[in-house]
C-alpha cells in the first residue's frame, strides 16, 4: 500500500480550465509544470493524473509525462472521481491539487502531509489565511487538501448534497465535531492579498508569463515569487498581481 498518493485533478474541468493547461512556460505544458513539482514532493509514495473519459481526457493524456499514470474516470462530480482513483490505488492518504496555478512549491506539499501524518487518524487536513480558511473544499491554485482514504470511502456512499459531492473539503470543514481536521496557517511569506492563485483570464496569463520571465526560473516557485512582489522597483515594472 502506498503512504500517500498525489492527485492531480485534471478531471472535470471547465473547457477554459482544458486550455489553460495546454499553455506553454519555457517549451513545457503548464499541466507538466504542475506535475513535476508534485513528483519532486519528498512525501508522496506517488503522482497520478485523474483524466475523464472521452476527448476532453485525451488532451490531459497527451499533456501528462509519460512516467506518470492517467487514471480515467466517468465520475461526475469530485468525490466519485477520487472514489474511482482510490479503487485503482491503494493508498493511505491522498493529496489533492488543482491546475489552477503553475507556481506551486513541493515544500508546501510535503508540509500539509507531515502535519496531517504527525496526527492520530486525521481525516481531512488543508491551509488557511490568517483571517479565513482558505480552501473550502476543493483544490485551488497553489494549495492541496490532504484526505484519509479510508474516511473517504465511508462518505463517498452517503453523501448527496452536491455541494458536499463536488467540494467534499467543505464537508469535513462543516462537520469538524465529527471528523478529524487539521488546518495548516498559509506560510506568511505567501499569506498576502496582491498575489493570485488562480489563471481567471488572458490579464492573468500575462502577468504569469512576465513572472517567470522575470524570475527566470527553473522551478516554477511562489516563494520567490513573494520576493519579488516585495521589491518596490520590480512591482512598480511588472504590475503583477
Amino acid at each position: 500500500m502506498l503512504r500517500t498518493l498525489g492527485i492531480v485533478k485534471g478531471a472535470l474541468l471547465t473547457g477554459k480550465q482544458r486550455n489553460f493547461l495546454t499553455r506553454r512556460l519555457d517549451g513545457k505544458s503548464v499541466l507538466e509544470w504542475v506535475v513535476r513539482q508534485m513528483t519532486d514532493c519528498q512525501l508522496l509514495s506517488g503522482v497520478v493524473v485523474v483524466a475523464d473519459e472521452g476527448e476532453s481526457g485525451d488532451i490531459v493524456g497527451e499533456l501528462t509525462p509519460i512516467d506518470v499514470p492517467v487514471c480515467r474516470t466517468k465520475a461526475k462530480d469530485t468525490i466519485a472521481m477520487l472514489q474511482d482513483t482510490l479503487e485503482q490505488f491503494s493508498t493511505y492518504s491522498c493529496l489533492l491539487i488543482g491546475c489552477d496555478w503553475p507556481f506551486i512549491d513541493p515544500t508546501i506539499f510535503d508540509r500539509l502531509v507531515r502535519a496531517a501524518e504527525l496526527q492520530t487518524e486525521c481525516d481531512y487536513s488543508a491551509f488557511q489565511f490568517t483571517n479565513e480558511i482558505f480552501s473550502v473544499g476543493r483544490p485551488y491554485g497553489l494549495f492541496p487538501e490532504w484526505y484519509r482514504s479510508a474516511t473517504l470511502r465511508k462518505i463517498a456512499g452517503k453523501l448527496d448534497d452536491p455541494i458536499y459531492r463536488n467540494l467534499p473539503g467543505t464537508f469535513f470543514l462543516d462537520n469538524k465535531n465529527k471528523y478529524k481536521v487539521e488546518l495548516l496557517p498559509v506560510p506568511t511569506s505567501i499569506d498576502r492579498k496582491d498575489m493570485r492563485f488562480t489563471f481567471d483570464d488572458e490579464d492573468d496569463w500575462d502577468n504569469i508569463i512576465e513572472l517567470h520571465d522575470a524570475l527566470n526560473l527553473d522551478v516554477l516557485d511562489c516563494q520567490k515569487i513573494s520576493s519579488l512582489l516585495d521589491s518596490r522597483d520590480q512591482r512598480n515594472i511588472l504590475k503583477v498581481l
